[in-house]
C-alpha cells in the first residue's frame, strides 16, 4: 500500500474519514525512524474515538507494504493488568522466531506472571528487550505498538519506559494509544513520560458533519443531509465508534428527513442493561432520575426525584461501572453520562409507570416554568384541555420576548394534548409557524404536508407564505400571503392581521422593496400594541425600507427610537441585526460589527436562528470590509455549520458571496469554486438571493482576470437592482460592472450607465459609493485616453476614504489607479501606486492580487528586483543575436508560456489584443522562437 492509494481509502471509509492527517502523520514519523532516529508517539482520544482502527491500519501497512519493517505489538487488557509483565510478555511473543538464537541477548519470552518486580528486575528484563530491539533494527526498522497503554500491567509499562527514555539513534517506533480519561490509571512517572516533549502527541478529534458524511458515503453509500450529519455529531459527541454502529444499524429512510432525537445504539444497550443488572438499587435509582432530568441534572434534583438521601454513594458507583459521573465546572455541578446514548438507553428500560411517576416529581421539583410543563406533558399520555391552555399561554408569553424555539415546542405539546381537532389544527399551525420564527426551518418543513393537508384559513396561509419566503420561493409566498390578506379580518382579529402583515415585511427585505417593507410594517404596527412580537419585528425592519427609498435620516431616527425601545431579551436581536445592516451600508462599519456580534448569538437569551444567521452573515461581510479577514473566515466556518443544518436557502448566497470573494483573493480556486456554486440560485428567487449569487460569480470571475466572464454574471442587475431618484440598492456591485465593461472594452456601455448612475439624486453622500463612483470614472477615462484627469478622480476616490478604516477597497482602486497609468505609460506613478496596492493585498492575505500586483510592478521596468536578468536562460536561448525584452514583453511571456491567450493576457494586464500581440512578435523575434509552445519549453526550462 503506497501512501499514495492509502490517500484515497481515506477519502472513502472509515477509520481514515477525518484521520488523513493522523494517518500521514504516522508515515512521516516512520520515514524518520527508518533514517535511524527513535520516535515515540501516543495516538489520543476517547473510548471510540478510533484509535485502535487507525492503530491497526498502520500497522497493516508495515508489514504488508513498508519493507523492512518489523512489528511488535500488545494490547492493555483490565483483567491481565492485575499480572506483572502481561504486557511484556505480549510482546516478547511477537518476536520473530529464534530471536535468542540469532541475537543472543537472553530469553525470548518474558518469565510467567510475578507478584512484584525490584528495581533490578526492571532494569534487566529492560535491558533484555533492548537487546532485541537493537538486533531486530540491524535487519531494518522496528514498530513497538501498545493498544490501551492505560490498561497495561504496571511492571510492563515501567520496563517500556526505561525502553523508550533510553533507547537512542536507532530504527525503533514506539506507537501508544491512551484514553486520556483513563490517564490517571497510568503511573505518575510513566504518565510524565509520555506527556513530555520527548512524545509526539496526536489526539484525534470528534469527527466533523462533513467527515460524518464521507463516512456514511464511503461506507454505507449514504448522502446524508447536513441536518442529518450534524444531528449525527451532537448525538454522539462526534465519536466514530457509535456513529458508524449508528449508521449501521438504522433503517436508510431515518436519514432522509428532519428527525428530533436518535436512539441509542445497541452496543450502548447491551452494554447499559448489564451494568444496571449489577448495579444497586441506589445507582438504578439515580440513573433513572437523572435519564428523567436530562442533561444539566443537579445533584439535589437527582436526589429529590429518585427519593435517595446521598447520591454521592450512587456516583462513585457509576463512575466505576463507567456510567455516569459528576460534571463540575464554574456555574454549577451536574451529574453526567459519561457515553453518549447512554441516557437515552436508561430511558428507554424505565418502565411506563414508573416513567409517568418520575417525571410527575420532576416537575415539582425543577424550577423553570419551561422544564416543569415539559414533565407535565410527558407524565400525560392522554389528552388533557386544562394543560394544553397552560401550555398555549406559556407559549404566548414566550413569543412575546422572541423565544420562539420554547414557544414552538410548548404549542406542539399542546397540539398534541387538545382533545377538539380545530383547537388541535389551530396549535399546530402556530407551532409550525413559531417554528419558522426560531429558524429550524429543516424541522418545519417536515411538518409542511401536515401544514398543506389542513382546511384552508388565514393562518395556514400565513405559516405557508412565511415557510416559502424563508426558503427563499418567492412566488409561492407572494401567492399565499396575498391569500392570507384578503382571508383575514384586520377589525375582528387584528393579531392575527399584524401578522400576515409582518410576514409581507419579511417578504419585502427580500425583495428589497422600500415600499413593501413599509407600507406593511405600517399596518402591521397599527394594528398592534408596542412590544407584541409583530410589532417589534416589524419595527426592527422598517429603517431597511425606509433606507431603501432613499430616506437616510428617517431610517436612522427610526432605528434610534427602536433602540431605546427595546428590552433586553430576543427581540432586541433583531432590532440590533437591522440596525447593523444600516450602519454598515452608511459607512458605519464598526458600528455594524458590533451589533452583528451581538446580535448574532442565540444560546443565552434565546431568540432566532434565522436573526443570528442574518447577523453572521452580514458579520462576515463587515469582517471583509474592514480586512479582518481570518476572521470573516472563522465566522464563514462557523455560520455554514449551522445554515445547513437550518436548510435556510434565503440566507445562503449572502453567506457564500462573502466566502467566494475571501478565498479568490486568497488563491484558494477550489474553495472559492465551491462557495460559488453555494451561493448560486435559480431564476425567480428573491433579490437578497440573486444579486449576492451574482457577485460571488463576478468577484470570482474578477480575480482570475476573467472579465469577460465577470461581466456576464454582472449583466442582469442594472435591471435587476436599479438605482433610481426613488430606490437604493443595497449592495455595493456597479463600480465592479463599470470596471468589467472597461475591461471588455465596452467603453460606450460604461459612459452610458455611469453617467446615468452620478446623476441619480441622493439625500446624502456616503464616503465609500464616492469612492467607488470616482475610482470607476478615474478607470473609464483612463481607457478612454484621458489619464491625467483619471489620475485627478483616482486620487479623490482614495480621499473619500481617508479616515475609514477601509483596507481592501482602498486596495482595489490603488490597483486599478496603478493599472491605468501603467498602461498611460506613466511608470514612476504607477510603480508607486502599485507599491501601496501590493503592501495593503499582501497585509490582507490576498495573495491573488499580489501576483497580479507584482505582474504590473514588473511591466512598468522600474523595479529592479523585478528586472529579467540577462543571463536568464530564456532571453539567451538563441545566442549572440538575441536582445533584452522590455518589462511589458516579459510580462506578456509569463502569462502566454503560462498558458494564456492573447485575450486573457490583455485582460491580465489591461492592454489591447492588439498589442498583445505585438509584443509577442517583438519577443518571438527576439528569442529566436516562432510558437507558443517553444515559448512555453523556454519556460520550463529556465524553472
Amino acid at each position: 500500500m503506497t501512501a499514495g492509494s492509502t490517500q484515497g481509502e481515506m477519502a472513502e471509509g472509515f477509520p481514515l474519514a477525518g484521520r488523513a492527517a493522523a494517518f500521514e502523520q504516522l508515515l512521516e514519523i516512520l520515514r524518520t525512524v527508518r533514517k535511524g532516529k527513535v520516535g515515540t508517539v501516543v495516538l489520543s482520544g476517547p473510548s471510540g474515538s478510533g484509535k485502535t482502527a487507525l492503530l491497526e491500519l498502520f500497522l497493516d501497512h508495515c508489514r504488508t507494504a513498508a519493507r523492512g519493517v518489523r512489528v511488535l505489538s500488545a494490547m492493555g487488557d483490565d483483567w491481565e493488568a492485575q499480572f506483572a509483565l502481561a504486557g511484556y510478555s505480549q510482546l516478547m511473543r511477537t518476536l520473530p522466531l529464534r530471536t535468542a538464537k540469532d541475537y543472543d541477548g537472553g530469553p525470548a519470552v518474558a518469565p510467567g506472571p510475578v507478584a512484584s518486580l525490584t528495581p533490578d528486575q526492571v532494569i534487566n528484563y529492560a535491558s533484555t528487550f533492548s537487546t532485541h530491539l537493537e538486533g531486530l533494527q540491524t535487519h531494518g526498522s522496528v514498530v513497538v505498538a501498545v493498544d490501551d497503554v492505560h490498561k497495561l500491567d504496571e511492571e510492563s509499562l515501567r520496563v517500556l519506559t526505561f525502553v523508550m527514555r533510553r533507547l537512542h539513534d536507532k530504527r525503533v517506533l514506539f506507537l501508544l494509544t491512551l484514553n486520556p480519561g483513563d490517564a490517571s490509571r497510568v503511573p505518575a512517572g510513566v504518565l510524565d513520560f509520555l506527556t513530555g516533549h520527548q512524545v509526539v502527541r496526536i489526539p484525534l478529534e470528534p469527527l466533523t458533519p462533513q467527515q460524518v458524511q464521507d463516512v456514511a458515503r464511503g461506507l454505507f453509500g449514504l448522502d446524508l443531509s447536513a441536518t442529518a450529519a450534524h444531528g449525527l455529531v451532537t448525538h454522539t459527541g462526534g465519536i466514530a465508534q457509535s456513529i458508524v454502529e449508528l449508521l449501521r444499524e438504522l433503517p436508510p429512510e431515518t436519514w432522509q428527513s428532519w428527525f428530533p432525537s436518535l436512539p441509542p445504539t445497541s452496543r450502548v444497550r447491551a452494554r447499559v442493561r448489564s451494568v444496571l443488572a449489577a448495579a444497586s438499587p441506589a445507582l438504578v435509582t439515580a440513573a433513572e432520575a437523572a435519564a428523567v432530568l436530562g442533561p444539566g441534572a443537579g445533584l439535589a434534583e437527582v436526589a429529590r426525584v429518585g427519593g435517595l438521601e446521598s447520591v454521592m454513594p450512587a456516583l462513585d458507583e457509576g463512575h466505576r461501572a463507567g456510567l455516569l459521573g459528576l460534571s463540575v465546572d464554574q456555574s454549577r455541578s451536574a451529574v453526567a453520562f459519561l457515553e453518549p446514548g447512554t441516557a437515552e438507553a436508561v430511558y428507554e428500560q424505565i418502565v411506563p409507570s414508573r416513567r409517568i411517576a418520575l417525571h410527575r416529581k420532576a416537575a415539582e421539583v425543577v424550577q423553570s416554568e419551561g422544564e416543569q410543563l415539559g414533565h407535565r406533558v410527558a407524565a400525560t399520555p392522554a389528552a388533557d384541555e386544562t394543560l394544553a391552555a397552560e401550555l398555549e399561554e406559556f407559549a404566548r408569553r414566550q413569543a412575546t420576548v422572541g423565544a420562539w424555539q420554547d414557544a414552538s415546542t410548548a404549542l406542539f405539546s399542546a397540539s398534541r394534548l387538545s382533545p377538539d381537532i380545530r383547537a388541535r389544527n389551530l396549535r399546530l399551525l402556530k407551532a409550525v409557524d413559531a417554528l419558522v420564527g426560531s429558524g429550524n426551518v429543516a424541522q418545519a418543513q417536515a411538518w409542511a404536508g401536515a401544514v398543506d393537508a389542513l382546511p384552508p384559513s388565514p393562518l395556514r396561509s400565513s405559516v405557508l407564505g412565511y415557510l416559502s419566503t424563508v426558503s427563499g420561493q418567492n412566488d409561492s409566498a407572494q401567492s399565499q400571503l396575498e391569500m392570507a390578506w384578503r382571508t383575514s379580518n384586520p377589525q375582528h382579529e387584528p393579531a392575527a392581521a399584524a401578522q400576515v402583515a409582518q410576514r409581507f415585511v419579511l417578504h419585502g427585505v427580500a425583495s428589497w422593496n422600500g415600499p413593501i417593507i413599509t407600507g406593511w410594517a405600517e399596518r402591521a404596527m397599527a394594528l398592534t400594541e408596542p412590544g407584541t412580537p409583530a410589532h417589534i419585528e416589524s419595527e426592527a425592519i422598517y429603517g431597511l425600507g425606509l433606507y431603501a427609498q432613499g430616506r437616510i435620516a428617517d431610517a436612522e431616527a427610526s432605528y434610534q427610537r427602536a433602540s431605546a425601545q427595546a428590552a433586553e431579551n430576543a427581540q432586541k436581536q433583531r432590532v440590533q441585526m437591522g440596525a447593523g445592516w444600516l450602519a454598515l451600508r452608511l459607512d458605519n462599519a464598526e458600528s455594524a460589527l458590533v451589533n452583528f456580534e451581538s446580535a448574532a448569538p442565540t444560546e443565552y437569551r434565546g431568540g432566532s436562528l434565522r436573526i443570528s444567521l442574518w447577523a453572521e452573515a452580514w458579520l462576515a461581510r463587515t469582517h471583509l470590509v474592514l480586512g479582518n479577514w481570518d476572521a470573516a473566515a472563522a465566522t464563514i466556518s462557523r455560520a455554514s455549520v449551522r445554515l445547513e443544518t437550518s436548510r435556510m436557502p434565503l440566507i445562503r448566497p449572502l453567506l457564500y458571496w462573502t466566502a467566494a470573494e475571501l478565498w479568490s483573493m486568497r488563491g484558494d480556486w477550489d474553495r472559492a469554486r465551491y462557495y460559488v456554486s453555494q451561493a448560486a440560485v435559480q431564476p425567480g428567487t428573491y433579490r437578497a438571493m440573486q444579486v449576492p449569487a451574482s457577485l460571488a460569480r463576478a468577484r470570482f470571475h474578477e480575480a482570475r482576470a476573467d472579465y469577460e466572464s465577470a461581466l456576464a454574471a454582472l449583466q442582469p442587475l442594472p435591471e435587476l437592482d436599479p438605482w433610481t431618484d426613488q430606490r437604493v440598492s443595497f449592495w455595493p456591485w456597479q463600480d465592479t460592472y463599470v470596471n468589467a465593461l472597461v475591461m471588455t472594452d465596452k467603453l460606450d456601455a460604461a459612459e452610458t450607465f455611469l453617467t446615468a448612475f452620478e446623476g441619480v439624486h441622493r439625500e446624502r453622500e456616503v464616503p465609500s459609493d464616492l469612492a467607488r463612483v470616482a475610482w470607476a470614472r478615474g478607470r473609464l477615462l483612463a481607457a478612454q485616453g484621458d489619464p491625467d484627469t483619471a489620475r485627478e478622480y483616482f486620487e479623490a476616490a482614495l480621499g473619500h476614504l481617508r479616515g475609514l478604516n477601509r483596507p481592501y477597497l482602498r486596495a482595489r482602486i490603488s490597483f486599478a489607479f496603478g493599472q491605468s497609468m501603467r498602461r498611460a505609460g506613466k511608470r514612476r506613478l504607477a510603480s508607486s501606486v502599485l507599491r501601496a496596492a501590493r503592501d495593503l493585498y499582501d497585509t490582507l492575505g490576498a495573495t491573488t492580487y499580489v501576483e497580479r500586483c507584482d505582474r504590473e510592478l514588473k511591466a512598468t521596468g522600474l523595479d529592479i528586483g523585478n528586472l529579467p536578468d540577462p543571463a536568464d536562460p530564456v532571453l539567451s536561448s538563441v545566442g549572440s543575436h538575441h536582445q533584452q525584452l522590455t518589462a511589458q514583453e516579459q510580462a506578456v511571456a509569463e502569462l502566454v508560456a503560462a498558458g494564456a491567450t492573447n485575450k486573457e493576457a490583455a485582460r491580465a494586464l489591461f492592454l489591447a489584443e492588439k498589442t498583445v500581440q505585438y509584443h509577442l512578435t517583438r519577443l518571438y523575434r527576439k528569442m529566436g522562437i516562432r510558437s507558443r509552445s517553444e515559448l512555453a519549453a523556454a519556460f520550463r526550462a529556465k524553472d
